[in-house]
């Protein structure tokens, strides 16, 4: 009895106890914690995030800073964060109140900017610098990364004319255009690689891009950075050490075409009786366009840390098409960077390698002229099911046919290595010094093949049965490379030195050959002797070459005392085989101050206010010298007799021989053209909410490169290329960004860039070489000598020349004289013609918008430019009754019916006002924080529109894919690509 009542009491305390456990167990898990959220003045963080550590376990503060958090065990930890303060992880520690003070995160101005040759914190930047990272990058499907920067900064024009063409790219151009000659894009520079080529790397394989404006920042790059230059800094290995990181990142994307010109259809081409009718009904432009237009992109990488380095390797496969029934483009790509650190730390070892195939197909843009203009009562197919061939008007052409049966394409392959030892020579608290040596290649090489067969218009037009074409060029540039770095603290003396010795030497190869007149299609260009020109002489070969070199010695210093005064001061001496005998080398100096404000006495004690106001001033000399080789040099070569496609030949002792004339004149001082630039900004972070700057430029670019008329004697050649004129660039840039709303649940960062600026010609003449203007871009068809731009001294890059438009008498279109009165237009003299617009923007705006609310982001990017012309060349071409195409627009026939002359005439009734604003680029996406696991850290899924609409007054072509950029700009050529809207979807995965 005492034995059960033994162990009826032990169940019993059994159980108690377990009971006991449990409630304490429950109670520790169900532990509730509450407290508030301030700032280090005191004031409440509204909408601050406080989160379960390593959990999905999380709330936001209300209006009064407050929090009440449950499911919360005792040994967890809280993570307390918002965007503009210091994260703070608290230990739980079985609390049940936890009262937090955020400080401001001064991160903002400690973020690291690379620059040329090395990297400074942004508070130590003098000179125009804009940096964009990952992050703020646009999203969605893009032919070209360097689209990703589009709006993101002032005075960065990216153009794109053909955005839905897989082979188009981008053009980018830095506060204008100032060179006659040479060109205009800015220097790409790839990890330290001057000259890369953007395409050959994946969009999400690029951490940062950095925009050198300013002569300062760029001079460092001597002769090649008077266009700007363009820093792009690839992703490195990552993680933990010992633990790989696995990221999969896609987009899959479609092109929606929109509607094309507005043209007479089949019935209205009949009523008009413009030409003979055939009978049917053919929508030539709908027919050239791709029923599923698509770009796909795959990419996975594999990144990881080792005790002494990282390692990272990236995959990606990218296949897209056009909008035409032809164009597309296949991609493979791989990326592999490497670190390793030996004798504890002394030497690194660094490489990386990129490597991408690319196969291209080209449409031919120019048939959806073609498509325009053509008759639509002709027939696709004859009766027999072969392509119908137009008879008239001679060349004309079957577009369906063109793009379908013409086989174009090239096979592309991009290298891109770099191997560098890095020797640590002091590591110290106060002192740094290390030195390196890196060699670099840069490699394209482009295999083309053209077949158009015996069926085609070219081959019943010029009597021959098919013709075939290979081409294969090759570009390298092989980079050797020094630097030494050294820096010294000395409390409020801070130093950084940089020297460095480079040598580059670019090669260019070209071989081709073609031939005409085969037995069989079906060859295509794999038996190119077979063609029957080869024996009469008429087939065509030829090889090319050109070899430059480059040295330069170049070093930079930069001084901060006490975070007040920031100086950097740069030299570049370097010299090219392209100069004349006389003008090898040349010094690129720079010199740049910025005072810091925010970090003086009397505003020391309103850092709520004031975080930053740094005004600034720089001035720089950079070079420009992207021309052809041997251009100062006497070269021969042998004329070739254009209409009959062969060489011209001499009878000489019995035998044919080959002519040679000079084609060069010999120039001892050809150089680079130079660009003396001056920069006064401000760059300021206020209230923990603005930041931005605002600064002013005048760029003068001098010792321009033009052909001259050579006189002679004593020069043989006709013409000689020299160094004379002088353009001047000024203009002003906004940019500010700032957070709407913060710390609410809806949470929007909003920014503006704006710049204005014009380019005008200063000087074209001097006392031994002389011209009154320069004309650029010739007017199409044969036999014609005007031109669409004229440049003289004293005005503006960009303007239009032609007649002013009077308007319309008894069916003429009527024109001013030179002394203002109205004639027709068929009464047109030269001498009437006077500039009558401009193609250059004088203004870009562009409206970044970010809205986050929990796990959902959305961003909205709108663009916009002003104050220029369009010349309309669809209406020019087909807009009047008069003209001399088949089809023409429909408001030839409407409201410009009572018009009968007048087509076919550069005049101001062509050109349009081609201000526009538009919204370029939305996204939304959703980030998922997946509960504890071992496999997913996390996931985001997006959804890209871009090129959603367009605000204009133009008639024409989207204003925004009229090419806006170089000398002539403006036209909207009858050949633009189909505009569209691009609809992508996204998904990142990262792996653990």
């Amino acid at each position: 009895m005492n034995v059960k009542r033994t162990k009826l009491c032990l169940c019993r305390s059994l159980l108690l106890m377990a009971g006991l456990l449990f409630a304490v167990a429950s109670f520790a898990q169900d532990l509730t914690v509450k407290g508030k959220v301030t700032d280090t003045t005191g004031e409440t963080v509204i909408g601050a995030n406080v989160t379960v550590k390593g959990t999905t376990n999380g709330i936001i503060t209300d209006i009064d800073g407050n929090y009440t958090l449950s499911g919360v065990k005792p040994s967890s930890v809280l993570v307390f964060s918002f965007i503009g303060y210091k994260t703070q992880e608290i230990p739980c520690s079985g609390r049940k109140e936890i009262n937090v003070v955020l400080s401001e995160d001064a991160q903002a101005l400690d973020e690291v900017v690379v620059v040329g040759y090395g990297s400074l914190s942004k508070k130590e930047l003098s000179s125009s610098i804009v940096q964009v990272d990952r992050s703020k990058f646009l999203q969605g499907s893009m032919n070209n990364p360097m689209e990703m920067l589009t709006g993101k900064v002032a005075g960065l024009t990216v153009n794109n004319t053909a955005a839905a063409n897989p082979n188009a790219s981008s053009s980018l151009q830095i506060r204008g255009a100032t060179s006659i000659s040479a060109s205009n894009d800015p220097l790409v520079v790839i990890d330290g690689v001057a000259g890369g080529d953007i395409r050959n790397l994946a969009a999400q394989d690029i951490e940062s891009m950095t925009v050198l404006k300013d002569a300062a920042s760029a001079a460092i790059y001597g002769t090649r950075g008077a266009n700007g230059v363009i820093l792009i800094t690839t992703r490195k290995g990552v993680g933990e050490a010992g633990r790989v990181q696995v990221t999969y990142d896609s987009w899959f994307g479609v092109n929606l075409a929109k509607s094309g010109p507005d043209i007479l259809s089949a019935d209205e081409f009949r009523r008009s009786r413009r030409a003979t009718d055939y009978g049917y009904s053919t929508d030539w432009y709908d027919l050239l366009l791709r029923d599923f237009s698509y770009d796909n992109n795959q990419y996975l990488s594999i990144d990881g840390s080792t005790k002494n380095g990282y390692y990272g390797a990236s995959f990606n496969y990218k296949k897209a098409t056009g909008l035409d029934l032809n164009s597309s483009r296949e991609e493979f790509g791989g990326r592999f960077v490497l670190n390793q650190r030996m004798m504890d730390g002394i030497v690194e070892l660094n490489g990386s390698l990129n490597a991408r195939r690319v196969n291209e197909v080209w449409g031919n843009d120019g048939m959806f002229d073609t498509a325009l203009s053509m008759n639509p009562t002709m027939p696709l197919y004859n009766e027999d099911g072969t392509y119908f061939q137009p008879t008239s008007p001679t060349g004309a052409r079957n577009p369906v046919q063109e793009l379908k049966e013409i086989d174009n394409n090239g096979q592309r392959v991009y290298l891109l290595g770099t191997a560098e030892v890095k020797v640590n020579l002091i590591r110290s608290e106060k002192q740094m010094l290390n030195t390196s040596l890196s060699y670099s290649l840069h490699y394209n090489d482009l295999k083309q093949h053209y077949y158009t067969p015996s069926t085609a218009g070219e081959s019943y037009w010029n009597g021959y049965n098919g013709r075939a074409e290979v081409t294969y060029q090759k570009w390298y540039t092989s980079r050797l490379e020094w630097l030494g770095n050294y820096s010294l603290d000395l409390g409020d003396h801070n130093f950084k030195a940089m020297v460095g010795y480079n040598y580059e030497q670019t090669t260019w190869e070209r071989l081709q050959a073609g031939n005409s007149d085969f037995n069989f299609d079906d060859i295509l260009w794999n038996n190119l002797g077979s063609g029957s020109y080869l024996a009469k002489g008429k087939a065509s070969m030829g090889t090319g070459k050109s070899l430059a070199k480059l040295i330069g010695v170049f070093g930079r210093i930069n001084y901060n005392w006490k975070n007040l005064l920031i100086a950097s001061a740069s030299i570049r001496y370097e010299g090219s085989t392209k100069f004349g005998a006389d003008q090898k080398w040349g010094a690129f100096p720079s010199l740049s101050l910025a005072w810091e404000m925010a970090n003086m006495g009397f505003l020391k004690d309103h850092q709520n206010i004031v975080q930053s106001l740094k005004p600034r001033v720089s001035y720089g000399v950079t070079g420009r010298s992207d021309f052809d080789c041997y251009q100062s040099l006497a070269t021969y070569g042998s004329h070739k007799n254009a209409q009959l496609n062969v060489t011209d030949t001499y009878l000489m002792d019995g035998a044919w021989v080959t002519g040679y004339a000079p084609s060069v004149n010999a120039n001892s001082k050809l150089g680079w053209e130079k660009s003396v630039s001056m920069n006064i900004g401000v760059d300021f972070a206020l209230w923990n909410r603005l930041r931005g700057s605002v600064e002013w430029f005048d760029r003068q670019s001098r010792d321009l490169l033009y052909n001259y008329t050579a006189p002679q004697p004593p020069y043989i050649y006709s013409t000689i290329l020299v160094n004379v004129g002088t353009t001047v660039n000024r203009g002003i840039e906004v940019s500010l960004e700032g957070d709407a709303f913060k710390g609410t649940p809806v949470e929007w960062t909003t920014g503006v860039n704006y710049s204005y600026g014009t380019t005008k010609l200063d000087k074209l003449s001097n006392s031994l070489y002389k011209a009154s203007y320069v004309e650029l871009y010739q007017k199409p068809g044969v036999g014609t000598s005007e031109y669409f731009f004229r440049v003289e001294e004293g005005s503006k890059i960009g303007q239009f020349y032609g007649y002013e438009y009077a308007g319309v008498e008894n069916g003429d279109m009527m024109i001013y004289t030179d002394e203002g009165e109205k004639v027709p237009v068929s009464k047109a003299d030269v001498k009437y013609k006077r500039h009558i617009g401009n193609g250059t923007p004088t203004s870009y705006l562009s409206w970044s918008n970010t809205l986050r609310y929990k796990n959902f982001d959305l961003s909205l990017m709108f663009n916009g430019a002003f104050g220029f012309e369009i010349f309309n060349m669809r209406r020019y071409g087909m807009g009047l009754k008069g003209c001399g195409t088949d089809n023409v627009l429909r408001d030839a026939y409407g409201k410009d019916a009572d018009i009968t002359t007048g087509g076919g005439v550069i005049s101001s009734f062509f050109l349009e006002k081609g201000d526009y604003f538009k919204l370029d680029n939305l996204t939304l996406g959703y980030t998922i924080t997946p509960k504890e696991n071992k496999f997913i850290r996390g996931m985001r899924v997006y959804l890209t529109a871009k090129n959603l609409f367009t605000l204009t007054g133009y008639s024409g072509n989207d204003p925004s894919a009229v090419a806006i950029n170089g000398l002539t700009p403006g036209v909207d050529t009858n050949s633009a690509y189909p505009s569209a809207t691009q609809l992508s979807v996204g998904l990142n995965i990262r792996f653990k």
